[in-house]
């Protein structure tokens, strides 16, 4: 008596379950290649920078982005040694990036599609001694600054607290 319900349950539950099955097959989620591409990214290990610059952007919620290229010891290539965004370490510096440096001053971009000031700053280590091509980059939201001027004070006062605490080009390359 009690089998017939039982069996009508069970046929009520299998069909309501495949309902919501889909009805074609899903292809399989391409996977992202984690391999960087070797014409634009290169390995680097410089855990100090990386140190440095998780710290001074946990400091700082006036800035959006911060970086920290360099000429790797070994290397030709100017690349991102350090970054808030782990992923971006190893990439080549852009062609823009390397002609704002050969400027030798801080530079400020207003971004009107992102609402920042893009900023480009020279770095050395503590001592004043070249890092081989070394600058920082950042982005200054609109909230944070009205002008160029304002982005950059705030620009080279993050660029001088990280530059206070690299006390040698290679130790950026070391534990």
């Amino acid at each position: 008596m009690l089998r017939p319900l039982v069996n009508g349950l069970v046929a009520f539950l299998l069909c309501a379950s495949a309902s919501s099955l889909p009805t074609h097959a899903q292809a399989p989620k391409a996977e992202k290649d984690k391999a960087q591409d070797p014409s634009t990214y290169m390995h680097v290990n410089a855990p100090l920078a990386q140190s440095i610059l998780i710290k001074v952007k946990s400091r700082h919620d006036d800035i959006v982005k911060l970086g920290l290229h360099a000429v790797p010891p070994g290397a030709a290539d100017n690349v991102i040694i350090a970054n808030i965004t782990a992923s971006k370490i190893g990439k080549k510096s852009s062609a823009k990036d390397l002609e704002k440096l050969a400027q030798n001053k801080p530079i400020a971009v207003r971004q009107e599609k992102d609402q920042t000031f893009d900023l480009l700053i020279p770095v050395t280590d503590s001592k004043g001694r070249d890092l081989d091509g070394g600058f920082v980059v950042m982005e200054v939201p609109y909230s944070k600054a009205s002008n160029e001027e304002e982005a950059l004070k705030i620009g080279v006062g993050i660029r001088d607290e990280v530059q206070r605490q690299i006390p040698s080009k290679s130790a950026l390359y070391q534990q």
